[in-house]
């Protein structure tokens, strides 16, 4: 590709994303096809119309189309992926973005969805032979379908989570897309670049409309054909002379999606959560209540991606993975270290891996006052949820109940608060009866409780002592929900992770 057919591929596609997007955001809002504020999860003030994801789509594929007849560029033999793999996937993501943006699908369903387009995309030829970690060589073999896979699953879902905030989604992928275009033209891979450069395109013209206040939104449509396009542009572009950059560069590009993908997994998996619940514990949440304006979340995001993309840029000039990994470790430990994000899940890791360690000592020949141990840790929020937590904890050995964990989660007062409890003195018998409590606030859910214990009594005894139990726990919770705070705290702000022995 010349500069001037870049150039106009690039100015081409801004121009025709302006112009598509704003004819479909005036579409949709006429015919309802809107996302509407539920005062839950989506806390915007008005309706928004969903579609920016087709705007964008639409550009892309009339700008690579023209380019590929009046650029000359059809004959490219690095074109050949592109009908193969990633087309067939981009339909079946557009499908189910589609699906899940106006009619609304449950992450499982969305999930095989999203297996499906990653194995066309795989199956297709998009695929690692080989990769380099640390300098060392691993040729993938019969994984590297499978690997594929796994890769272009996280890209999918890192985006697609990301996009919670007005601008934020699109303002990382426009500069995701815009090094990519940069490598691709390094290497001469002209589908990479053009889709690069057409996907950043689209992205730029769709930021006229979505910057706050958005008047249209990316939807799932969007933010998951921005991971697809990403997990190929990076795969197609690797070369087997540079295997350590074709696997440290695509995690630099894409860090600041995979940090909040890989934060929400692990806040979610270690407070026994489903890995689908929904908080407000994502990055764009974290700096919103910290004080910063939606446009000037966006603007921190694309900083910080800005900088992880130039060590990606780096490492594919110099063949030095390096430069990857440093910008990627210099973000996280500034974001973590500020008590910005992170700092919340390297808590939690801590904890489980301590609590691992003590369950590998010898236990002692008599049991002792110490054996009782519990956690606390307020993710989100300032309500006085250890208060409650306090006073189970104090009652639950008068009531046979020897392991309580408890986890709040309510969106939409920026509350989330999770602890556990054991008794260690108390003796395991093979008819240990469990209980899963869900906690609901005018029937919304809330949270949930699980109890474990050993019946001293019959099993409807037991239960009824455990119904005793629970019975002021509900009335307490909704006190709190009700009570204000006593100081609003920005989301995992000063999270405070309490051990007890």
């Amino acid at each position: 590709m010349t500069p001037l057919t870049t150039t106009l591929l690039f100015g081409a596609s801004v121009l025709l994303a302006m112009v598509l997007t704003k004819i479909i955001a005036t579409a949709f809002g006429r015919l309802s096809l809107i996302d509407r504020p539920d005062g839950d999860r989506k806390l915007q003030t008005e309706s928004v119309p969903l579609g920016g994801g087709l705007a964008v789509a639409c550009t892309v594929v009339t700008t690579i189309s023209l380019a590929a007849l009046l650029g000359g560029l059809a004959s490219d033999p690095s074109w050949g992926g592109f009908f193969s793999g990633l087309l067939p996937a981009a339909a079946v993501l557009l499908v189910v973005g589609v699906v899940d943006d106006f009619v609304g699908l449950t992450g499982i369903y969305k999930l095989i969805g999203q297996f499906l387009a990653a194995t066309l995309l795989a199956v297709g030829g998009a695929h690692f032979e080989m990769i380099s970690l640390a300098g060392m060589q691993i040729h993938l073999g019969d994984l590297a379908i499978p690997f594929a896979i796994f890769f272009c699953l996280g890209a999918i879902n890192a985006f697609n989570l990301i996009d919670g905030s007005d601008a934020f989604a699109s303002s990382i992928g426009a500069v995701v897309c815009l090094t990519m275009g940069l490598i691709s033209l390094g290497q001469g891979h002209v589908a990479g670049a053009a889709l690069s450069f057409a996907v950043a395109g689209g992205l730029i013209g769709f930021l006229r409309y979505n910057f706050p206040p958005a008047k249209i939104y990316l939807g799932d449509t969007g933010s998951m054909l921005i991971g697809l396009v990403v997990s190929y542009v990076s795969i197609s572009c690797s070369v087997k002379e540079q295997a350590a950059v074709a696997i440290a560069v695509p995690v630099a590009l894409c860090a600041i999606p995979i940090f909040d993908a890989a934060a929400a997994l692990l806040r979610r998996v270690l407070t026994g959560q489903s890995v689908f619940a929904a908080d407000r514990g994502h990055f764009h949440h974290s700096l919103l209540l910290r004080g910063l304006s939606a446009g000037q979340a966006a603007a921190v995001a694309a900083l910080l991606t800005t900088v992880t993309c130039t060590g990606a840029l780096l490492s594919y000039y110099t063949n030095n993975e390096a430069f990857a990994i440093l910008s990627v470790l210099a973000v996280f430990v500034a974001l973590a270290s500020l008590r910005v994000f992170g700092h919340t899940e390297v808590s939690l890791v801590l904890h489980q891996l301590a609590k691992r360690v003590r369950s590998l000592r010898k236990a002692p020949a008599t049991p002792t006052a110490d054996d009782k141990t519990h956690h606390s840790i307020q993710l989100q929020g300032s309500r006085a949820w250890r208060d409650l937590w306090q006073g189970m904890c104090e009652q639950a050995p008068n009531h046979d109940v020897r392991c309580l964990r408890l986890t709040i989660n309510i969106p939409r007062l920026h509350e989330h608060f999770y602890a556990a409890w054991e008794d260690s003195q108390a003796v395991r018998t093979d008819n240990e009866w469990a209980i899963v409590v869900p906690l609901t606030y005018r029937g919304a859910a809330v949270g949930k409780l699980s109890l474990k214990g050993s019946p001293t009594a019959g099993g409807l005894d037991s239960m009824r002592d455990v119904l005793d139990f629970l019975e002021p726990v509900e009335q307490q919770l909704a006190s709190l929900i009700e009570t204000d705070p006593v100081a609003p705290q920005p989301v995992s702000a000063n999270p405070e992770l309490v051990t007890a022995t």
